[in-house]
């Protein structure tokens, strides 16, 4: 009887550890297997990402770098420094990225899909 628990431990434990093959293994055969509809909706997504998310995100992180690349973090650190610490408790640089998100605003649906 004790060797049989062991038996069984050993293999729950192998499982266990091989769990992730698996996964992966099961994934790529599914790929393989249903390959004209992954290729359809690989298609659909580029085609997304190409209509809705560049043209929203594109302009923010080129201003972000833009504006990253200058002393303007520094700037703004000084003179935010007295408002960010009291209401957030962050440090006067932090204010850059909140005035990012605010300028930027929520990008969704800010170019039409159709």
């Amino acid at each position: 009887m004790r060797k049989k628990t062991i038996r069984a431990n050993f293999i729950f434990i192998s499982l266990k550890k091989n769990l992730l093959t698996i996964i992966f293994v099961l994934f790529t055969v599914g790929l393989i297997v249903f390959s004209r509809e992954n290729l359809a909706a690989s298609k659909d997504g580029l085609s997304l990402w190409m209509t809705s998310v560049v043209p929203s995100l594109l302009p923010f992180f080129i201003a972000c770098e833009l504006l990253s690349s200058t002393n303007i973090i520094d700037y703004l650190g000084i003179k935010f420094k007295k408002i960010m610490r009291p209401i957030f408790n962050v440090p006067g640089e932090s204010a850059f990225p909140l005035i990012m998100g605010i300028i930027s605003g929520y990008p969704v649906r800010s170019k039409n899909c159709y």
